[in-house]
């Protein structure tokens, strides 16, 4: 049940975060949810003692620049905040990755730490855009003028991304941002496919039913 936690934390930051403003209010709102995420997953990964003291090293920075931001706006400590967040999000992943892999039966958590990793790896590639336009401004152009890239925007551009749609209204303009757009482009093709690839195999080991 330890991916359930998480998956619910996720969906609940993901349906969350567009009705939210970009005031102090909506800054402290999605704080809250992102701090919830950080705590499901160490608990997700909490089946080995090495795991849980990684995830808790990198989730206790995370957690902490990230309200030191929300209280004094200083855009060091939201670098920093992005850098352990990120890599809390792609070790979570990791670990969940290795985890429904090696699953030999399909129960109702491979199925949740399955989607869970998806929408993590989403959570992850929009900290990466958001801190490669912090720490290079102009990395990313809106075909809307006067748009303002933050987190939520990266969220969607992230998203959009992973599932190869391609809207074309945000666009990767150096070649850090273009990489990672790539990068992010074929991690989710290759999930999706070594995915379906993992399940149907597990589903051999399940007994079958019936009267053969």
């Amino acid at each position: 049940m330890r991916f359930h936690y998480l998956l619910v934390s996720l969906i609940l930051l993901l349906a969350v975060y567009p009705y939210v403003g970009a005031g102090p209010t909506g800054q402290i709102v999605l704080k809250v949810l992102s701090s919830l995420v950080l705590i499901t997953g160490v608990y997700a990964v909490s089946n080995r003692r090495r795991q849980v003291v990684i995830a808790v090293l990198l989730a206790i920075p995370a957690f902490g620049f990230g309200w030191l931001y929300v209280i004094t706006g200083n855009p060091a400590l939201g670098d920093a905040e992005s850098i352990f967040t990120l890599l809390f999000y792609a070790f979570t992943a990791l670990i969940g990755l290795l985890q429904v892999l090696g699953e030999r039966r399909i129960t109702t958590d491979t199925i949740s730490g399955a989607v869970s990793v998806y929408l993590l790896m989403g959570l992850t590639w929009a900290t990466a855009y958001g801190l490669v336009e912090s720490l290079s401004p102009g990395s990313f152009s809106s075909s809307h003028p006067g748009d303002v890239f933050t987190f939520p925007t990266f969220i969607y551009y992230s998203f959009v991304t992973l599932a190869t749609l391609g809207y074309g209204d945000i666009t990767p303009v150096t070649d850090q941002a273009r990489s990672l757009a790539v990068l992010e482009t074929v991690s989710g093709t290759l999930y999706i496919a070594v995915l379906i690839a993992r399940l149907v195999a597990a589903a051999g080991w399940m007994p079958k039913t019936g009267a053969e």
